[in-house]
């Protein structure tokens, strides 16, 4: 699990699995809500509610849960797909009702373009190359708001544009190795 968190009596979280949806194999969230009870010492648990969240056609992926302590919470992620570049998404988690909509709070603007995703730089040279992706996934709840961060691809430009000065900058808005971002967001619950 990337991230759990203890909410209103309950550990809350969600890890990266796959779902066929379609026919499709593709990423997804599995995420968990579990009471935990403590009984003449010893410490034992009952999980209240689980699930999968996944859309046709697309993945979802590198979850990060928050909830605040009246139970209220989101499940946030990156969404990727054929037809979405890499978005920050969230939905919405309760312990009644699982998981919500799918929401895009950033869409993506373009591929993803780093350093990591190039043959020449893989480890070994030539090898199937994946980038790197998925390290910075996170929340925090501060009262009623839940603060969370996702990986997106917030700008998109040509090669005459990342060659222009300074270089590899495309105006100032990417660094020369890489094209993605954070994307914070804060939402309230009540």
């Amino acid at each position: 699990m990337l991230q759990t968190t203890f909410a209103n009596g309950k550990l809350w979280g969600a890890l990266d699995t796959a779902l066929t949806i379609d026919s499709v194999n593709q990423a997804a969230v599995e995420y968990f809500i579990v009471t935990p009870t403590t009984a003449s010492g010893s410490v034992s648990a009952s999980v209240t509610r689980a699930g999968y969240l996944g859309l046709s056609g697309t993945n979802v992926t590198y979850p990060a849960v928050g909830v605040t302590t009246s139970g209220r919470g989101v499940v946030a992620f990156t969404v990727v797909g054929p037809g979405n570049f890499p978005s920050a998404g969230y939905t919405s988690l309760d312990a009644k009702t699982g998981a919500g909509a799918v929401h895009i709070v950033a869409a993506g603007a373009g591929p993803a373009d780093g350093f990591s995703g190039y043959r020449v730089f893989a480890n070994p040279p030539n090898f199937i190359a994946r980038p790197r992706w998925g390290d910075y996934g996170a929340s925090a709840v501060v009262g009623d708001s839940i603060f969370i961060a996702s990986e997106y691809i917030s700008q998109t430009c040509t090669l005459a544009q990342y060659e222009t000065s300074p270089f590899g900058s495309c105006g100032g808005t990417r660094s020369s190795l890489a094209n993605w971002a954070t994307r914070i967001t804060q939402l309230t619950t009540k």
